[in-house]
């Protein structure tokens, strides 16, 4: 009689030629067959194409992935010379992406890739002061924020002492040396213009100034003392419908806003972040390539239309159209999201569904794998009536340094913006309310955010 395990290996076996190494491992790992030598020979082979896959999909930037063949490929074979080779490249590439990182200033993003690295036992000796550098660029850009230029170029100096080999470093001391100097002038100009109680040029030169710095202190109450001093002055905004209570419209998203920015835009907001919002009720998330249209385009390989996403009533609702996972579970069906779901399209693609505001049916979907969107955002806004801004945790998008909250929300066919100050919105003071057009831009006493409109079919911001 043919042994069972003869069967299983066979099935492998096909497996394998069929290039789902995927499917040939889960099947020597659960049938338990590198007992067997043929199972070994077979899984020995299986394990040096994980390790190729491994390292090619290090070298794409998809290191998570990578991270996760190498993996799977120990588990059948164990450390062999191959697998710690892969290792090692898996490694190299993941220093010299946080070198990339810390030179083109997403510090933060490079600290992230270094606790990674910490927590699979590189050696500390290769990250400690890579760490520093990370550290000290992080600690720069936060300070340059603030408008403090000589304590951030003080930063850079001393990451730059660590690694002088981290030559766009030197470009960026440089430039905060400029902005010190265009930063010096203007708070002269500044404090000699609210002196001489000359409000009506306050503003422009804090505007200037927050170009420069936009958390600058200096600058933020510089602006809101003169909204106080020049308050007759403001846009009556009562003459907007949106000076209304607002209370839930009937839009179920089959119009576009007339004048806001159509079925999507990008919000940018200043010292937070760039926000991908769509306003359908319906979106689609595919690949980014040329010609293929997309609500939210995503740089990876993936299918050109992989999944769906509905809003229906007060809940949202994914239906598959090629392989996915929810929370590490297979789905094939149309699945209602809940909050904090993740979401995996293909190999590694990863999102996390957020319903973080309780009075707000709007959600969000926040990139948790090292993919990005195009254009690039921090996070993808599902915007149904309202979007909330502010310091609060459970806000849409969390801007930590904000006294309060700011709300975008529908009426009729307009997109408004709300904010408990006075607001200045494409350069007219308004009293704390009013509506949006293509590409407004949007400021209070400590905020500053624009909409930038996308061209659908390049997913580019139109010029």
């Amino acid at each position: 009689m043919f042994q069972t395990w003869r069967l299983k290996v066979r099935e492998a076996q096909e497996a394998f030629k069929a290039g789902d190494l995927t499917e040939a491992c889960h099947l020597l790992l659960n049938g338990k067959l590198t007992e067997f030598l043929p199972g070994r020979k077979l899984a020995a082979q299986v394990a040096e194409q994980k390790a190729k896959r491994a390292t090619d999909l290090a070298q794409r930037g998809e290191m998570d992935s990578g991270w996760r063949e190498l993996e799977s490929a120990k588990q059948l074979v164990g450390e062999t010379a191959t697998l710690q080779r892969a290792n090692q490249t898996l490694i190299d590439n993941a220093l010299e992406d946080v070198r990339r990182l810390v030179c083109l200033g997403e510090a933060s993003s490079a600290l992230q890739q270094i606790e990674a690295l910490e927590k699979r036992k590189v050696d500390p000796g290769r990250l400690s002061a890579l760490k520093q550098v990370a550290q000290r660029v992080h600690a720069a850009a936060n300070l340059a924020k603030r408008g403090k230029f000589p304590e951030a170029e003080a930063q850079l100096a001393a990451a730059i002492q660590l690694r002088p080999n981290y030559t766009e470093l030197n470009d960026v001391r440089q430039d905060y040396r400029e902005k010190a100097e265009q930063a010096r002038k203007l708070t002269e100009q500044l404090h000699r213009a609210m002196a001489e109680d000359g409000w009506s040029d306050v503003v422009p030169i804090a505007d200037q100034l927050m170009e420069l710095a936009p958390e600058s202190p200096l600058a933020r109450e510089a602006r809101k003392q003169a909204w106080t001093k020049v308050g007759t002055k403001f846009t009556d905004s009562r003459r907007f419908a949106a000076t209304q209570e607002w209370a839930p419209s009937t839009y179920n998203g089959s119009r576009a806003l007339k004048d806001a920015s159509g079925e999507r835009f990008v919000l940018w907001v200043d010292g937070v972040g760039g926000y991908l919002v769509c306003l359908e009720s319906e979106v689609v998330i595919g690949q980014a390539a040329p010609g293929n249209s997309v609500d939210i385009p995503v740089v990876a390989d993936i299918s050109r239309r992989h999944a769906k996403i509905r809003r229906e009533g007060e809940g949202y609702v994914l239906e598959p159209l090629h392989v996915l996972r929810i929370n590490n579970r297979s789905v094939q069906t149309k699945t209602i999201l809940k909050d904090g779901d993740e979401i995996e399209l293909g190999a590694g693609v990863r999102f996390r569904f957020r319903r973080p505001h309780a009075l707000s049916a709007s959600a969000r979907l926040d990139m948790i794998s090292r993919h990005r969107t195009q254009p690039y955002a921090d996070s993808i806004l599902l915007m149904a009536e309202s979007c909330v801004l502010g310091p609060r945790w459970q806000n849409h998008v969390v801007c930590q340094e904000w006294e309060g909250d700011v709300v975008l929300y529908r009426q009729d066919d307009d997109l408004y913006c709300r904010a408990m100050d006075a607001i200045e919105i494409d350069g007219e003071l308004c009293d704390g309310r009013g509506r949006l057009t293509n590409n407004s831009h949007v400021a209070g006493s400590d905020f500053s955010m624009s909409l930038e409109e996308l061209d659908r079919c390049t997913t580019q911001p139109l010029l």
